[in-house]
C-alpha cells in the first residue's frame, strides 16, 4: 500500500506540474498477450500468458492544437509469464523443492506509471491517429506462483521476484471524437522489459518481460 500511495502522488505531481498545458484525462483497460524470457539455457519459455490492465491516463499537450503531448498516467499492470526449468536435479523455489523439469507459471501484478512522448494527427472525419514512444516504470505489489506438479497453487513468491522494472514503451492508435471533450481510444501497446524480473536464488539468470496490449480507453 506504501508503494502505491508513494507512486500515485509522484504521478499527481507530474500532472500538476503543468497547470498551463491543456490536459486531456482517459480511463483505460487493456487486455494484453504477455511472455518471458530468460538467458540461461536450463530456463526456457513455456509459451505466453492473458493479462489485464487498467488505471487513468494523462495527455498533457504542449502545443494550442493539441498534437504533441507527453503523455503518463496511473495503472494496474496483471501480467506474467511460464518457465520451463529443465535442471539437473531438484531445486528451490519459494521454499519448496521442485523436481527437475518443472514448469512454473508467474502471476506478476505491478503499479505502472508510463511516460512517453505521444504525436496526434489532425482531425480526419472525427478520427485523430497518435503514436508515442518512451518508458514505463514498474512497482512489483504482488506475485503469485503455480508449478505444473502442484507443488505451487498461486503460492507466494514475492522473494523470487524484484521490485522493480523499466520497459521500452511503443505504441499507435486512434481516437474516434463523441463529441464535446469526448473520445473514445484503441490502440496496441508493446512493453519491452529491460531489467531482471526475478531474483531466484538457485538461478544465475536474467529474465525480461514483455507484452502487446490492446488499449481500449475513454477520453473525457
Amino acid at each position: 500500500m506504501k508503494k502505491l500511495i508513494c507512486l500515485s502522488i509522484c504521478t499527481l505531481i507530474t500532472i500538476w506540474a503543468f497547470p498551463q498545458r491543456n490536459v486531456q484525462m482517459s480511463f483505460l483497460a487493456s487486455p494484453s498477450i504477455n511472455w518471458m524470457s530468460s538467458d540461461q539455457k536450463e530456463v526456457n519459455k513455456n509459451g505466453a500468458t492473458a493479462g489485464f490492465d487498467f488505471g487513468v491516463n494523462a495527455d498533457i499537450f504542449f502545443d494550442q492544437d493539441n498534437k504533441y503531448a507527453f503523455t503518463t498516467g496511473l495503472l494496474i499492470t496483471n501480467t506474467g509469464g511460464r518457465f520451463d526449468y529443465f535442471t539437473t536435479a531438484p531445486f528451490e523455489f519459494a521454499g519448496e523443492t521442485l523436481p527437475l523439469g518443472s514448469t512454473i507459471r508467474y502471476r506478476l501484478q505491478y503499479v505502472e506509471v508510463p511516460m512517453a512522448i505521444k504525436l496526434k494527427t489532425s482531425p480526419f472525419q472525427r478520427w485523430t491517429y497518435w503514436g508515442q514512444f518512451g518508458l514505463s516504470s514498474f512497482i512489483n505489489v504482488r506475485a503469485r506462483g503455480d508449478s505444473d506438479n502442484g507443488i505451487l497453487d498461486k503460492t507466494n513468491i514475492n522473494e523470487e521476484v524484484n521490485l522493480f522494472n523499466i520497459a521500452l514503451n511503443i505504441g499507435v492508435g486512434s481516437e474516434f471524437d463523441l463529441g464535446g471533450n469526448n473520445a473514445i481510444a484503441i490502440g496496441l501497446i508493446y512493453k519491452n522489459g529491460f531489467l531482471d524480473v526475478t531474483s531466484d536464488n538457485a538461478f544465475n539468470e536474467r529474465s525480461t518481460l514483455n507484452s502487446i496490449a490492446l488499449k481500449l480507453g475513454l477520453v473525457f
